[in-house]
Order: C-alpha cells, then sequence, then structure tokens
C-alpha cells in the first residue's frame, strides 16, 4: 500500500514513508460468519469436555463395579 501511495506522489515531490490503518469496518455479512465461526469452536469445546466427563465417570463406575464383583467373588 505504501508502495503505490508513493509511486502516485513521487511526481509532486512526496515521498511517503509510513501507513497507518486506524479503523477497519468489515461488512454485516463477515461479522456474522466470524461470530458464527466462533460459536461453533466453542460448541465443539464443550462436546468434547462433556465426553471426557463422560468418559471418566465410565470409568469410575467400571472400578466400582470391579470392585463389586471382586468382593462378591
Amino acid at each position: 500500500m505504501e508502495v503505490h501511495l508513493d509511486e502516485g506522489t513521487s511526481s509532486w515531490g512526496i515521498k511517503v514513508e509510513r501507513v497507518e490503518i486506524t479503523d477497519v469496518r468489515l461488512p454485516q455479512s463477515m461479522q456474522r460468519s466470524m461470530v458464527a465461526e466462533v460459536e461453533a469452536s466453542r460448541e465443539a469445546r464443550v462436546k468434547v469436555i462433556a465426553a471426557e466427563g463422560e468418559q471418566k465417570a465410565s470409568r469410575q463406575l467400571k472400578e466400582a463395579a470391579d470392585v463389586i464383583l471382586s468382593i462378591l467373588h
């Protein structure tokens, strides 16, 4: 961007040394897409955490069942 501006102004004796972007406005559709992507990622993490919790609970139930079976036999 700086190069293009410098090319356009060099004939006037102006040298562009720095370009700074201070504000960016995204279209509403892009904002919605970004929000949807973040929400989908968050929901996926929630599902993974829930599945890990269920797996841990299942292991603990199996261990308890094994203990009970060992006592009964």
